[in-house]
């Protein structure tokens, strides 16, 4: 992943178009914008609401490992790096209803039948059974600990996301397991990680300081920074600011922006 981002940019269709979602981000003013890619530099997987933007030409193939934290009832994304790259997805989520969403798709999948994503009437998994062999759900939470953790429940019970910072503030929650990345890692044993993805509510802090910790360095990391829709308190917006500052540091340059979601790569 060496100077990737420099060869990426010599080696797309010099079309330009503006920065997707860069406008609208409550994220905005704490983005370096000299390494967004354009429109036409990205592309984007999933719905509109559990999907991302990446760069077009991401060097992901069947040797590629992507871990995924978070899933709910949209993981449209998961789904569709493995159709199209062919890579190995491991998916975590503590979450029950996460839980019962993916085991309801894996069913629906390998009876042929069609499985609506996030309880919507027109959108649906396109998933093939060979895809659905690359993908393991792993029930557990992302963080800087291993460690068995209270997930407090959102207040709108019709939603799915947990939070371990209890974002929103309520008192009804279960209990969890969380691990470092490190020991996800020992226990799939995979020795490498090519893609990481955070939407973790709030606990992305604590996961992303083990990380660079650890030295463990996924050249693509996608990360939602919950705090910049929903913040614990005054605090959020330094918090916000020095972890972008520290993955910065540790060489990663953000591509896009979209909401509160933010995707970096390794330069």
């Amino acid at each position: 992943m060496k100077n990737f981002l420099q060869s990426f940019r010599q080696s797309i269709w010099p079309f330009k178009t503006p920065a997707i979602g860069a406008t609208t981000s409550p994220i905005r003013s704490l983005i370096d914008d000299s390494h967004l890619l354009t429109g036409g530099e990205l592309m984007r997987m999933g719905t509109q609401y559990g999907g991302w933007n990446i760069p077009r030409n991401l060097p992901l193939g069947r040797e590629s490992v992507c871990y995924l934290a978070g899933a709910g009832e949209d993981i449209s994304f998961d789904c569709a790096l493995v159709e199209h790259f062919g890579c190995a997805v491991r998916i975590l989520d503590p979450t029950p209803r996460a839980i019962q969403h993916f085991e309801a798709l894996q069913t629906a999948v390998r009876n042929g039948s069609r499985f609506a994503i996030n309880s919507s009437h027109s959108q649906f998994y396109e998933l093939s059974v060979q895809a659905l062999e690359r993908m393991r759900f792993l029930p557990y939470g992302l963080g800087n600990a291993d460690v068995t953790l209270k997930f407090y429940y959102p207040r709108d019970p019709t939603h799915v996301s947990c939070s371990v910072v209890n974002l929103q503030k309520t008192e009804d929650y279960f209990t969890g397991q969380c691990y470092k990345l490190s020991t996800l890692m020992d226990m799939q044993q995979d020795l490498r990680v090519d893609l990481l993805k955070m939407n973790i509510e709030g606990a992305e802090y604590a996961a992303i300081a083990d990380l660079l910790q650890s030295k463990i360095t996924p050249p693509t990391l996608l990360i939602v920074f919950d705090e910049g829709h929903t913040p614990i308190d005054d605090g959020a917006h330094l918090r916000i600011r020095t972890c972008i500052g520290e993955l910065n540091a540790a060489g990663y340059r953000c591509i896009a922006i979209e909401g509160c979601n933010a995707s970096f790569v390794l330069s």
